[in-house]
C-alpha cells in the first residue's frame, strides 16, 4: 500500500493566464495588499506577502488581451487565499471596500469564515480566515461538518484593528455600469458602419487597380488573406474586444470601458505622414465624405462616455 501524504505538505503559488498585466498587478498589490517581487518586462510578474518568492504568478504568455472563458467549460472555480487570523480578513475587507471591489458572496462555514469575489479578468477567489481544529464542528462520527451559513459582514469588520475616515475613494475596479454598456454598445455600432465605409472605399480603389470583385463572399477571402485590405484588420478586431467586454457575463469594469475609449481614440487617429491604418485612414477621409461622417458619429459617441 502505498504511503500517505506527508501531512506537512501544501498547496503552494497559483500562477494566473490575465489578459492585461498592468491591471491584475494593480489589483493584486492594491485591492489585496500583495507586493511584487519580480517582473519579467511587461509579460508576467510575481506577488508574495511576507517576503515569500511568490504567492501568485500573473502572465499574458497565452492571454494577451484574451477574454474570460465562457460558462459551461471546465477549469479552476476559484483559488483561495488563507488569512491567519479573524482580523486579518477583517482588514482585507477593509481593503476591498475602500477599492470598491464588489464581493459575490460572505459565508460562515463553520471550519471557517469566507469572501468570494473574482479579479478583473474573472478568476474567482476566496479570501478566508481558519477557526482553530479544536472548534471545527464534526459530526457524531468525528468526521467534519463544514456548514454554508450567512456571514455577518458588519461583525466581521468590528474584529478589524485599523479604521477608515470617510467614504472609500471610487475605485477602477467597480463593475461596468449598465450606462457604460449601452454606450459600448452604441460605439460597436458606429465603429462597425465606420468599417463598412472604409471597406467600401477599400474596395473601390482594389476593383480600380486590379479588377471587379465578383461577389461578397469572394470579398470576404480578400478581406481575410488579401495584404490590400490587412490594415482594416486592427479595426474589426477591437469590434471584437468591445463584443467581448459588453457580454453580459463579461467580468469588465468601467476601467476597461475607459481602456477601450482610449484604444479606439488613439487607432483612428489619421497622419499623413504615418504608418499602416493611421496613414491609410488619413488618405481614406481625404477621399470619402461617407468616412467623415462615420469617423464624425465615432467621435459623438467617445465623446458621451467622458
Amino acid at each position: 500500500m502505498a504511503k500517505p501524504l506527508d501531512p506537512r505538505t501544501e498547496i503552494g503559488h497559483v500562477h494566473l493566464k490575465v489578459s492585461d498585466l498592468e491591471r491584475a498587478i494593480a489589483f493584486y498589490t492594491h485591492a489585496l495588499g500583495f507586493e511584487i517581487t519580480q517582473r519579467m518586462g511587461d509579460s508576467a510578474a510575481f506577488v508574495s506577502a511576507g517576503g515569500y518568492h511568490h504567492h501568485i504568478g500573473l502572465n499574458t504568455w497565452e492571454s494577451h488581451r484574451g477574454a474570460a472563458p465562457p460558462r459551461g467549460t471546465t477549469g479552476l472555480y476559484h483559488f483561495a487565499i488563507r488569512y491567519p487570523d479573524r482580523a486579518a480578513l477583517a482588514e482585507a475587507l477593509l481593503r476591498l471596500r475602500d477599492a470598491r471591489v464588489p464581493l459575490e458572496g460572505a459565508s460562515d462555514h463553520g471550519v471557517s469564515e469566507a469572501l468570494y469575489l473574482r479579479d478583473p479578468d474573472g478568476n474567482g477567489i476566496e479570501l478566508y480566515w481558519d477557526r482553530p481544529r479544536s472548534e471545527w464542528p464534526r459530526e457524531q462520527d468525528g468526521t467534519i461538518r463544514m456548514i454554508t451559513e450567512r456571514l455577518d459582514l458588519n461583525q466581521l469588520l468590528a474584529a478589524a484593528t485599523s479604521t477608515r475616515v470617510g467614504d472609500p475613494e471610487s475605485s477602477p475596479y467597480s463593475p461596468m455600469t449598465e450606462q457604460n454598456r449601452a454606450r459600448l454598445r452604441e460605439l460597436r455600432g458606429k465603429l462597425l458602419q465606420l468599417h463598412k465605409v472604409l471597406l467600401d472605399d477599400a474596395r473601390a480603389a482594389y476593383e480600380m487597380d486590379r479588377g471587379r470583385v465578383p461577389s461578397n463572399a469572394s470579398l470576404l477571402q480578400l478581406v481575410i488573406n488579401d495584404p490590400w485590405f490587412a490594415w482594416l484588420h486592427s479595426l474589426s478586431e477591437l469590434v471584437v474586444r468591445i463584443d467581448e467586454t459588453i457580454e453580459v457575463d463579461s467580468p469588465a469594469t468601467d476601467a476597461d470601458a475607459a481602456a477601450l475609449i482610449n484604444e479606439v481614440e488613439k487607432l483612428l487617429t489619421a497622419s499623413e505622414n504615418g504608418e499602416g491604418f493611421h496613414r491609410r485612414y488619413y488618405d481614406a477621409l481625404q477621399r470619402q465624405p461617407a468616412v467623415v461622417l462615420a469617423h464624425a458619429d465615432v467621435r459623438r459617441v467617445i465623446k458621451s462616455m467622458r
